[in-house]
């Protein structure tokens, strides 16, 4: 008996650290911080994949849609260059790492609700 795949039936999910505020610069700079933190606690006992701090290419992981953070117009982007670069049908974000406090997680989330996941109904 041979198996059949239904393409219809697979699906392909990105995850993507993701900081939404209404100050782009300050986004950058929870977003950076947080990444930072989450990459060091990693490597604790391990051996690492991710680039050391002083070798991350934080444009290039901007750019790709890899770090979402930012203000809602640039999250907006982030998710339109992570299609370009990847494929999936199916976009998770995380908003809880790198030790970002909870009064900000809260307000990146439902920022990220209310200004950016209405940019892809």
């Amino acid at each position: 008996m041979e198996a059949r795949i239904d393409v219809n039936d697979r699906h392909c999910q990105f995850h993507v650290r993701t900081h939404v505020n209404d100050n782009a610069a300050r986004a950058k700079e929870i977003g950076m911080a947080a990444v930072t933190r989450y990459d060091e606690i990693s490597r604790i006992g391990r051996r690492s994949l991710t680039a050391a701090p002083g070798e991350y290419d934080w444009d290039m992981m901007l750019a790709t849609g890899r770090n979402n953070y930012g203000d809602p117009g640039q999250v907006i982007r982030g998710i339109h260059n992570a299609a370009k670069n990847y494929y999936f049908d199916t976009l998770t974000t995380t908003f809880n790492y790198g030790g970002i406090p909870h009064q900000d997680i809260l307000k990146s989330m439902r920022l990220f609700a209310k200004e950016v996941m209405p940019a892809f109904k």
